[in-house]
């Protein structure tokens, strides 16, 4: 059945529904949720675009109207998160510096075995609200526009160099065994590598975490395709996930209910900055997955030439 709210917008005229729309953003934003304000944005600039091929000069005021009424929303969060961030990250520098000096004999010297445990718990604390920081800084940038890419010609062999060697821990804590698919001769790419970089750690570090310790096999692969771009490829033999799991991918703060996931500390935001990433190199993620039968990532980005 249809929903009466849904029935109801799809029968107004363009500028209204663009107007419900905004109402809407204004009441609830959502500066974590690039891929839902990305739709929204998309969804109200074919509103407005509609109504401007519709309308009279007053509808073209109202439109403009519109248009800087939802950038000032965006403009609020986006500033209210970055302040928010920069004020959550210099007590955590401290915290995670004096920790750090502590945990030094030869400047403050020798601690006893609990005294250890407990710097070891406060520093791997503070890591953890790092990687939270960071990640709700960058969907905030992606999400407000703030985020830009430095495209550089590079080679994907670059690229993985640098994922590798944030992956090491992982690969120690967890017992998995990894396997790097990279032959040579792949196309020259034009991106930002570092943020390429983060979207492949983003996604092994999603496979590594979900695949039962010690038993897992996680594959990272490239290969070119007709079309001069870079297919890569991110599988594992881990959990794997449902279809409706599948579908809220890339939604903030969603984590499934699988006990080896509620299990692991996580925030639910690697793979929607992730995603955004992706799309502001113009590409998505394809995703296959299955209970008990791993999950295969899979995207393209284009080469040289």
């Amino acid at each position: 059945m249809t929903d009466p709210t849904t029935e109801a917008l799809q029968t107004m005229p363009p500028l209204s529904e663009a107007q419900t729309l905004v109402a809407q953003l204004q009441a609830h934003p959502q500066p974590f949720d690039p891929d839902a304000l990305h739709t929204e944005l998309a969804r109200l600039q074919a509103l407005l675009t509609s109504a401007a091929e519709q309308g009279s000069g007053t509808d073209n005021a109202e439109a403009e109207y519109l248009r800087a009424e939802l950038d000032r929303v965006i403009s609020d969060t986006a500033t209210f998160t970055s302040v928010m961030v920069h004020e959550v990250r210099k007590p955590m520098t401290s915290i995670r510096g004096y920790a750090d000096m502590l945990a030094k004999p030869d400047l403050i010297g020798p601690l006893n075995d609990m005294q250890k445990q407990f710097m070891d718990i406060i520093r791997n604390n503070v890591l953890s609200m790092e990687a939270l920081v960071t990640d709700i800084s960058d969907l905030n940038k992606i999400t407000s526009g703030r985020m830009k890419l430095d495209s550089k010609m590079t080679t994907f062999g670059q690229v993985i160099m640098d994922a590798q060697k944030q992956t090491e821990a992982l690969i120690a804590k967890y017992g998995h065994q990894v396997s790097w698919d990279i032959p040579q001769g792949l196309p020259i790419l034009t991106t930002d590598s570092k943020q390429l970089a983060k979207v492949i750690i983003k996604f092994v570090q999603n496979a590594f975490q979900y695949t039962p310790p010690g038993a897992g096999q996680i594959t990272i692969s490239a290969a070119p395709t007709e079309s001069k771009a870079l297919q890569v490829t991110i599988s594992d033999n881990g959990i794997g996930m449902k279809p409706e799991e599948v579908a809220r991918l890339g939604e903030p703060f969603f984590r499934a209910d699988h006990e080896l996931v509620t299990s692991q500390k996580g925030y639910g935001l690697g793979i929607p900055v992730a995603f955004g990433l992706l799309r502001m190199m113009d590409t998505t993620a394809e995703i296959e997955s299955a209970p008990d039968a791993g999950t295969t990532i899979r995207f393209l980005i284009a080469g040289m030439g």
